[in-house]
């Protein structure tokens, strides 16, 4: 899986579709964001940054199950959208890319000048 269009190692012998992968979670302790951050006091919200690590994980994990479906071997150009809903303390984020099927470059054997 990469963000980039491409793998300078690999040649993309067939483009399987567009595959994304969600995940949503509504931590207790994010149901009132706003207080979150007033009891956090500012700067750096470690447990935020965990939870916001483990879902993009877990879409990630979504994502590549999608594009095994579709028999690729791998996913290019990665992007990722992230969403929050106050009303419900809802975190969500989609990992979207294009699943395709790669293979490794053979060696010419000729020296690059």
């Amino acid at each position: 899986m990469t963000t980039t269009s491409s793998l300078e190692t690999h040649k993309i012998t067939q483009y399987l579709g567009v595959v994304a992968g969600e995940a949503a979670v509504a931590p207790m302790e994010m149901r009132d964001f706003a207080a979150f951050i007033k009891r956090e006091g500012g700067g750096r919200h470690a447990q935020f940054e965990k939870v916001t690590r483990e879902t993009r994980q877990m879409a990630l994990l979504n994502l590549e199950q999608e594009a095994m479906e579709l028999g690729a071997n791998a996913v290019i150009a990665i992007d990722f959208d992230y969403a929050y809903f106050a009303a419900d303390g809802l975190m969500m984020i989609t990992a979207s890319g294009t699943a395709v099927t790669l293979e490794e470059k053979r060696d010419t054997g000729r020296v690059p000048r």
